[in-house]
């Protein structure tokens, strides 16, 4: 029986189960595809794919995909998200950023041990955004923002694993959950979208732009980064730990570089915001459009 409570030191060698689980997920996805989104799809999508011609016929694949496409997102983000707050809140560091550093007993940074449930919450991660790269080069529908979405993957899985190999898996795992919060509620207004409703989008549209603002822009950077940048130096002593300033450097750069990545597409949370205001509240396309919609504006 797995003790979850059990306290080890990271090591390299824990990582090799983020492959195990970027296998495991496609799996799991064609099963959810087949067994219920498909169906799902059919039953609340309007329309038909035997439409009444061919392009109506593309129009309602598509728009079945990406609905798939979305669902399949909301069910791993709200599950991570789910996973990550029940083992987080118990943690005396889910309310005092300080004690990312210090604690329990004489641990201090990076001279700290994590408890296996905490462990398996970023191999869970850590293996989805490893599927999650391969996916978006040869499985789901291509967007404008193609480029920026595959170096936001990538980007992820380096954070993840190198934060959790140089020690900061507790204020990492915080990380995961307030950026997994927003990912829930776009999924969700997403599909909401696709099935056709048209205030239910607007209303959920709303909610992932206060998510946004809020978690990513002002929570994120003020008290993240800012206990990163600073908290952590009043505890680290740097003559007995001589590595500690390099982790500190490389997880504070790649905490910098999601920030920028945060505001881009902050920028294009408010122009989609900008336009339904707008339209007084009429549902708006996706700033994130895909290739083929672009290309059939062009002809």
């Amino acid at each position: 029986m797995i003790d979850w409570e059990l306290e080890a030191y990271p090591v390299l060698g824990d990582l090799a189960m983020v492959p195990i689980f970027a296998l495991i997920f496609p799996v799991v996805r064609l099963l959810l595809d087949r067994l219920v989104l498909e169906r799902l799809g059919r039953l609340l999508l309007p329309g038909s794919f035997e439409g009444s011609n061919k392009y109506e016929q593309k129009k309602y694949k598509k728009r079945h995909d990406k609905f798939k496409e979305s669902a399949w997102k909301c069910l791993y983000f709200l599950s991570a998200e789910l996973f990550e707050l029940t083992i987080i809140r118990k943690e005396t560091w889910f309310t005092d950023t300080q004690k990312f550093w210090v604690g329990p007993g004489d641990q201090v940074w990076p001279d700290q041990k994590v408890k296996t449930n905490l462990k398996m919450t970023y191999m869970y991660a850590g293996g989805f955004f490893t599927y999650s790269f391969f996916a978006a080069i040869f499985w789901e529908t291509r967007r404008s923002d193609f480029v920026l979405t595959v170096m936001h993957h990538v980007a992820t899985v380096v954070l993840i694993m190198l934060s959790y190999v140089l020690r900061f898996a507790r204020i990492g795992s915080v990380i995961l959950a307030i950026h997994d919060t927003s990912d829930i509620i776009i999924e969700f207004s997403k599909m909401v979208k696709y099935i056709g409703y048209d205030v239910l989008p607007n209303i959920t549209f709303v909610l992932f732009a206060i998510s946004w603002i809020s978690l990513r822009l002002i929570y994120f950077p003020i008290w993240i980064i800012w206990s990163t940048s600073y908290e952590v130096l009043l505890t680290l002593d740097k003559t007995k730990y001589k590595d500690g300033p390099i982790y500190y450097y490389v997880f504070n750069t790649l905490l910098i570089c999601l920030l920028i990545l945060n505001i881009y597409w902050g920028v294009l949370v408010y122009r989609v915001l900008d336009k339904q205001i707008r339209s007084k509240g009429k549902v708006v396309e996706d700033v994130r459009s895909d290739s083929e919609d672009e290309d059939e504006k062009n002809d």
